[in-house]
This record gives structure tokens, C-alpha cells and sequence, in this order.
């Protein structure tokens, strides 16, 4: 019998917030601590972590489909356990203590894991509010608004792992699984804690090692037993990671597309990593950095108190990325209605719209609903829990693609550090509001800002099974994004937040056997392509076309929403319809 454990240690890339449960007059989430008020990451946040990812990789390693993939896990199903690998590393889905059963307790045993002595750092307080969908501005009127206490980027945690013994095949097999995994922490695909798809979260792996002791050596097992950090005086096993990845690489499975389509099995996912350039003054406010530095605006810092690491939220980037993709969509279906000669356009479009708005929900007394309704209030208009399951076709575009409160999303954009050459240059702004009768300065009236001055950002995005429309629809985004049409960070309308990107580059990873080879240093095959490559603008033409099929009804596919999604009412249709033209050639 061998002592095994794995250790390693997680370097936080963005802000990280792992929630208690719990918040005060500061903030409304904290953060996890323990009873001597040390913060740390519960072992069961990264454990569920490691099986959801191996959970969708699994069956594309000869693994088995665990049942949580098939449908609700329910007691009294008929099933004596899950006999998925997954299952068998980390302990039945749904345990069963009938005769016959295979269930049985985890094998590997992930510890609480806190931060690295050196490593701690002072909290910091995040703001973030919705966007309204109609003005562009802050959603105060629903009360979008939160505030996260969160630890700042660059913070280390101890990790360690531990695997007990068993039958030698098996072992093997659990071994493979975990190097699969850590090759994908390694290279930066960790997401931890709350607000991952919003830019918290993202971590990195490094300093892995693999130890064993032999504990059938009785002198060996007594000094075991008496060390109270055992896992310190292990043996390690040199290229232990690699050599189990590569015999993990030789078992890649293909699926039948029927069966690959129908369950969320990983496929590949997609990349961008791009500079956003700023063209004048940018100011992500932060009412922590606006007390500190007596500006009634001041720029969101990585860092409490360092000035030369501002940086740009993912929230923020995120929620101009999904407002404008939604009017990008709700446009070419507008169009669609009133250009294909349909009898009732507004009609067309309340079946066909692909984008609600998130923040459009009916209160009691709007018993008919509400202009582009949000998925979720339709949803609890037709009588469904809450609580209950959904699956994709059950919600729009929109919600399918950036996430709702039923479903999370596949979509991942990471706060961005600063990337500017130098140090941030800062420029200090007075503003004053004008009296609308006199035509003077309004008294009392009188703020100031402190903005960057054309900073640059490195943003990252990440999405998980990328569908070719999807693409398509994100290439239109950022393509606007790209062209300066878009602003980020706060007072749009004061001429601040204008951005392009200056250059990026998109990674596609798929699982292929046919390419992989032996030392690689994931199982997945990647191919990088700059923003400007030719190849890639053909592709990117492809996708778009894809997305413009998905919102055709002539075509096989295209989106139509279900009975229980109909929109009721639209903020165009009937509304202000009337101020436009409508034509051939207007």
C-alpha cells in the first residue's frame, strides 16, 4: 500500500471571491474564512471544480457517460450507482445502499486550501450593476446593484491532494484522470469561487508535484503515522504528471455527433486574447479608490492603494459585449419581420426574438408581462419552480450563450490587468452641472474624476463547446468593438470609454487523436490564429453566416421560441414604430 498526494499551488490571475453566504453593511457577499478568521478555499469549491470538468471530459477518455449528464439524478431511479470513472474517483453521483450497489465513498481527498504565508493582501470591496437594456446606463430602477468582497489578483494558495490505494488498474486510471485536469490548471483553464463568467476567479496552476510513500515497509509506516505532515517527507515521483498525460492522450474517444450534441460532453473550446486601447480618458469607477484618493471618481485598482495596476472588470467588458450582441440580434430579426412581408411583423418577432432582456421582469400587479421579458419570468409565468432544471432550448440566445439566473454560462471574460507601456498616466477632470434656467453652473453641483489617459488592457475571454453561430454572433461583437464603435467603464456620455483592440489572437482547441502527440503538454490540439489572418477572417465569415441562419426560419435549425417563451410585449413594435420609415431603400 502507498501514501500518495499531489501538491501545488494556485496563483491567483484576476480578483477571487469565494462567498460565505453571508454579508454586512459593506458588502453583500464575504468572503470564506475559518474560525480564527484566516480566508481560504473549502476543498469541496475545488473538488467540485475538478469533477465538473472531468465529468464532461471523461466519456472523451473511454470513462463512461456519468449519470448527472444523463438527466436530474433522482432517488429510486432503478440505478445500483453511477459505474462512470468519475464516480469512481470521487464517490457516486447519487449513492445507493441497496444490494447489488456499486456505490462507494471519494478516493481522493482535496484538502481546504489557504493562502501561502508572504501571499496575504488586504480585501477589497466590488461594485457592479446591470445595464439598462433601453438607455445604456446603470439599472438602478430594479435595484441591479451588488457589492463582493473580493482578494486581489496575485494571491497564492496551497493546494493538496491525496489519493488512497486501490486495485492497481484502477489506480492507474485515477491517476490519469488528475493528470488530464492539472495539465488544464496548468495552462490557466482554473475557475474558482463566484462571478467566474463575470472575470473573477481565474487561477493558475504551478509547482506541481506527485509523492508516495510505501507504507508496507512497517519502520516506513510508523514514521507515517508520527509525522504530522506527512505528505513533507514523501518521495517524489519525477515526470509523474507528464508520463500519466501522455497514456491519457493514446485513449482520446470519439463520439457520434447525435450523441456529442445532445449532452454537455467536451468538444474543444475557444480562446481570445486580445489589447484594448483606450483613445482618450477611461474610468472604471470604485468607490473604495474614490475615498482613498478624495475624487468623487476614481479608477477600480488591482491592488488597494496601488496606483500602477488599475485595471478594467470583467463584468464590465462583459455586460457591453451582451447588451450590444442582444441589439445586434433583436436587429436582423426586426429586419426579418418588416422586410420578408410578413403579416403581422410584430407578431413574427415576439416568436422569433433570440434576445430578452435580463433585467425585464413582471411584478404581481403586470399580470400580461413586460417588454422583452426575461427568460426566467416567462419561465415562473408558465408555472415552472425556480428551482427546477432547464435545458438550453428552453431559454434564448442570448441567455443559452452569456448565461441566466437557470442556466450559468459557457462564457468566461476575465478582468484585464493593465497592459500599457510604462506606468498608467492619470488626468484629473472637473465637471458642473448646468442650471436649466439660468443656463449657469448649478450650484452645489460641482464634481471631479480622476481618469486614466489612454490606458491599455489585456482581456482574455474563454468559451467552453463553441458552437459555430455562437462564434459567428462574438465576432460581430468584438468586431465592433474592435472598429471604436463601443465604450467601456463609466460616463459614456461624458466622452470617456472609447476603445479599440489593437491586436489579439484566437485559440481553437478541439480533441483530436489524430493530431495529438506524445509530450504535449495538454489533450487538447490548438491552433492559434492572429486577429488578421486571413484564414481566420474566412472562418469568421463562415461563422456569421452559421448566426444568421440560426434567426432565418427558412432555414433548418433556425431559432423559434418555445410556447412558454413567447414574448408578450416589445419596447418597438407599436411603440415607436411610428417615428421610423419603413421601405424598400430606407
Amino acid at each position: 500500500m502507498k501514501y500518495r498526494v499531489i501538491t501545488g499551488k494556485l496563483v491567483a490571475r484576476t480578483a477571487v471571491h469565494v462567498g460565505s453566504g453571508e454579508g454586512n453593511e459593506l458588502a453583500d457577499s464575504l468572503l470564506r474564512r475559518d474560525t480564527q478568521g484566516n480566508i481560504l478555499i473549502p476543498g469541496t469549491a475545488i473538488a467540485g471544480a475538478l469533477r465538473a470538468m472531468l465529468t464532461r471530459l471523461a466519456p472523451r477518455l473511454g470513462g463512461g457517460i456519468c449519470k448527472a449528464l444523463r438527466g436530474p439524478v433522482r432517488a429510486g431511479d432503478g440505478e445500483k450507482g453511477c459505474t462512470c470513472r468519475v464516480c469512481r474517483l470521487f464517490g457516486d453521483v447519487e449513492p445507493s445502499d441497496e444490494a447489488g450497489s456499486t456505490s462507494a465513498a471519494s478516493r481522493l481527498l482535496v484538502f481546504n486550501t489557504l493562502l501561502i504565508e508572504g501571499s496575504e493582501a488586504s480585501t477589497l470591496i466590488r461594485d457592479g450593476v446591470g445595464i439598462d437594456r433601453a438607455t445604456g446606463a446603470a439599472a438602478r430602477a430594479v435595484g441591479a446593484k451588488f457589492a463582493l468582497e473580493v482578494l486581489p489578483a496575485g494571491v497564492e494558495f496551497a493546494l493538496r491532494m491525496e489519493l488512497r490505494e486501490d486495485a492497481s488498474d484502477e489506480r492507474m486510471e485515477d491517476e490519469q484522470l488528475l493528470a488530464v485536469a492539472l495539465a488544464e490548471w496548468q495552462a490557466g483553464r482554473l475557475h474558482l469561487g463566484g462571478d467566474v463568467a463575470r472575470g473573477l476567479g481565474a487561477f493558475l496552476l504551478k509547482d506541481v508535484h506527485y509523492y508516495e510513500r510505501d507504507l508496507d515497509d512497517p519502520d516506513e509506516l510508523v514514521a507515517f503515522l508520527r509525522d504530522p505532515r506527512p505528505w513533507e517527507n514523501a518521495q517524489e515521483v519525477k515526470g509523474w504528471l507528464q508520463d500519466r498525460l501522455d497514456v491519457a492522450t493514446e485513449h482520446i474517444k470519439m463520439l457520434a455527433p447525435q450523441q456529442a450534441a445532445q449532452l454537455p460532453i467536451t468538444r474543444g473550446w475557444a480562446e481570445w486574447e486580445f489589447t484594448l486601447q483606450a483613445e482618450g480618458p477611461l474610468l472604471t469607477n470604485d468607490a473604495t479608490a474614490s475615498g482613498l484618493s478624495g475624487f468623487d471618481h476614481a479608477p477600480l485598482l488591482a491592488t488597494l492603494g496601488d496606483w500602477t495596476k488599475p485595471m478594467l472588470t470583467g463584468a464590465g467588458l462583459r455586460g457591453v459585449l451582451r447588451s450590444h450582441a442582444e441589439r445586434i440580434a433583436r436587429t436582423l430579426v426586426t429586419r426579418d419581420a418588416v422586410d420578408q412581408g410578413h403579416d403581422d411583423p410584430e407578431q413574427y418577432f415576439l416568436e422569433h426574438c433570440p434576445a430578452c432582456d435580463p433585467l425585464a421582469r413582471r411584478t404581481r400587479r403586470e399580470s400580461d408581462g413586460v417588454a422583452l421579458e426575461c427568460c426566467d419570468s416567462l419561465l415562473q409565468a408558465a408555472g415552472q419552480d425556480p428551482n427546477d432544471e432547464v435545458q438550453p432550448e428552453q431559454l434564448c440566445l442570448a441567455c443559452q450563450l452569456f448565461g441566466s439566473t437557470r442556466n450559468g454560462s459557457r462564457l468566461i471574460v476575465e478582468d484585464a490587468p493593465y497592459a500599457g507601456d510604462g506606468l498608467p498616466v492619470y488626468k484629473m477632470l472637473d465637471f458642473l452641472a448646468i442650471d436649466r434656467f439660468t443656463g449657469g453652473g448649478a450650484e452645489h453641483l460641482k464634481f471631479d474624476a480622476l481618469a486614466l489617459w489612454m490606458p491599455a488592457f489585456r482581456v482574455r475571454m474563454f468559451l467552453e463547446n463553441p458552437e459555430e453561430w455562437e462564434l459567428g454572433w462574438l465576432t460581430l461583437a468584438l468586431r465592433d468593438l474592435a472598429e471604436g464603435w463601443l465604450r467601456v467603464g463609466f460616463g459614456a456620455a461624458k466622452g470617456f470609454g472609447q476603445v479599440k483592440i489593437t491586436e489579439g489572437t484566437l485559440r481553437l482547441a478541439t480533441l483530436d487523436a489524430s493530431k495529438v502527440q506524445k509530450g504535449q503538454a495538454s489533450i487538447f490540439v490548438v491552433d492559434t490564429f492572429p486577429f488578421n489572418d486571413s484564414a481566420l477572417r474566412e472562418r469568421q465569415s463562415q461563422w456569421v453566416q452559421e448566426f444568421n441562419d440560426k434567426l432565418n426560419e427558412d432555414k433548418p435549425g433556425a431559432y423559434r421560441r418555445p410556447k412558454e417563451l413567447r414574448l408578450p410585449a416589445d419596447s418597438y413594435f407599436g411603440v415607436v414604430d411610428h417615428i421610423y420609415r419603413r421601405g424598400e431603400g430606407q
